[in-house]
């Protein structure tokens, strides 16, 4: 049986038999008698196609079409109007001026109705199938194919997105980047396949330790970036902090040896100043380079406001912090 369903709209029960009998095959049917009723399960069920009688007991056909038409959550449903009216050519061009695609006049011929209910299924099916097919290519173009975090083109899209909703409401917004410290030794020594799986496990983690609202990206090599929307220095040291201890934690096991890994974060303040987001990389990155010189395995901040006080910085004194820390 297909999954399509086709919602037949019938109030005489031979009539709604008879179709339901011809196109029983192609898909499930649910059938109703009343405008009303077709129009809740059109916007619970979402069926793939309706064929629409325009004589009903309370709405009539014209206005059910209408107000599917009219529904963003039915808009899209193909709709095939029947009706035994003698007025053909006035109804046709009601029909398909409301957005129908098809018109079939009672007594209708039952392989006509069959071959234009089959055509219409089909059609849906190519139009699911190349929807499909977009959303995949949208994942993968938005998709770094080795961590399967964003990528960098992804990350900065929405960093300047989320940059522009911070002006426009007055919230606030972090910017931070992650660096995997001495991860060249890891590549070194191990090859860069125990690399790739350093990398692979670091974004997990990271992924998650972050809230729903914050956007993880791969901004290339060992470096991550986040967007930390709606989120003060303390918020955002919370979970950044957070997420460099679990890190710090895990153990990953290369080539039969024991590696414990650990992060530097820059992070920084979005400005109304700032113009775009790389002026808030550029930021965080100076951060990061501060953490790096400072001994690894912290977080500094870098406020977007120049002070006379030196960068904050969050040490965590860790004994792994060694070769491979």
């Amino acid at each position: 049986m297909s999954e399509d369903l086709v919602l037949i709209v019938e109030d005489i029960r031979v009539m709604a038999k008879l179709l339901e009998s011809t196109i029983s095959d192609l898909a499930k049917i649910v059938a109703v008698e009343r405008g009303a009723d077709a129009l809740k399960v059109a916007a619970d069920k979402q069926p793939s196609l309706i064929l629409l009688d325009i004589v009903l007991p309370d709405i009539d056909g014209f206005e059910v079409c209408r107000r599917l038409k009219a529904d963003d959550a039915t808009k899209d449903i193909p709709i095939i109007i029947i009706t035994g009216l003698h007025t053909e050519t006035e109804d046709e061009t009601s029909g398909f001026a409301l957005g129908a695609v098809d018109y079939i006049l009672k007594p209708f011929e039952r392989e006509i109705v069959r071959a234009r209910v089959k055509t219409q299924l089909e059609l849906v099916r190519g139009r699911r199938e190349l929807e499909a097919a977009n959303k995949e290519l949208a994942y993968l173009a938005a998709v770094d194919p080795l961590t399967k975090c964003f990528n960098r083109r992804y990350f900065m899209n929405t960093a300047e997105s989320e940059i522009a909703r911070m002006k426009r409401h007055g919230t606030d917004l972090s910017v931070a980047i992650i660096d995997i410290d001495r991860f060249k030794s890891i590549n070194d020594r191990f090859g860069h396949e125990a690399g790739d799986r350093v990398l692979t496990n670091v974004a997990e983690i990271c992924e998650h330790s972050l809230r729903r609202e914050d956007t993880l990206g791969r901004l290339g090599g060992e470096e991550f970036g986040i967007i930390l929307p709606a989120t003060d220095q303390a918020g955002a040291m919370e979970v950044l902090q957070r997420l460099k201890t679990r890190i710090s934690h895990q153990v990953s096991l290369v080539e039969r040896e024991t590696v414990s890994l650990t992060v530097s974060i820059g992070v920084t303040d979005v400005a109304e100043e700032d113009e775009s987001v790389d002026d808030a990389l550029r930021r965080a990155d100076k951060a990061l380079y501060t953490a790096k010189k400072l001994g690894r395995n912290r977080i500094v901040y870098e406020p977007s406001v120049p002070s006379e006080l030196p960068a904050s910085t969050f040490p965590v004194h860790d004994p792994r912090d060694s070769e491979f820390g």
